[in-house]
């Protein structure tokens, strides 16, 4: 599953992350000018190419309420026409709705955003805050012990058939 979300920065831009709930990987992110729906499936399909190279298939997106995620204009039988939640119907991706006034039901995300707010000015773009967090930050709610980070709990959490895939890619190089 896959958590998503966007968020207003302080230089007046949109965040969009979209967030392995497992391992707390950024699977994609993008700054965008306008919060759209456009933009969010952008960050979406980056995310699931990351994924596809890693056999890693995201099999459900958490977000919110919001309109660049959910048409909030339903039928009688509360099918609406959105195209965020047409391209997760035609992938087999499962969407759920956190909680109307509930942001807590996307936390891990939250804090996420806390982060960004902290850390983002480190970085001379956001791609450098992604790879810091990704790669170099050990995450609190992973191995601590080894000081693990979401790239390496991602690689960790992977199922076993798709370990089993890999290492048959690499013997037939």
């Amino acid at each position: 599953m896959a958590h998503t979300d966007y968020h207003y920065t302080k230089d007046g831009r949109y965040l969009c992350i979209i967030l392995d709930d497992a391992s707390r990987k950024i699977l994609a992110a993008g700054e965008f000018d306008n919060k759209t729906s456009l933009n969010a499936l952008l960050v979406l399909e980056q995310a699931i190419c990351e994924c596809a190279s890693w056999g890693h298939p995201i099999l459900a997106v958490l977000s919110d309420h919001g309109s660049e995620f959910y048409a909030n204009k339903r039928d009688a039988r509360g099918h609406g026409d959105h195209e965020y939640e047409q391209f997760l119907k035609e992938r087999g991706i499962r969407q759920i709705l956190c909680g109307v006034n509930h942001p807590q039901t996307n936390g891990k995300l939250e804090k996420l955003h806390d982060l960004y707010i902290k850390h983002r000015d480190r970085f001379s773009n956001l791609e450098g805050f992604v790879v810091w967090y990704n790669e170099e930050k050990p995450h609190g709610s992973l191995n601590f012990d080894i000081a693990e980070t979401p790239s390496q709990a991602f690689v960790r959490k992977m199922r076993p058939e798709v370990w089993v895939g890999l290492a048959t890619k690499l013997f037939e190089w």
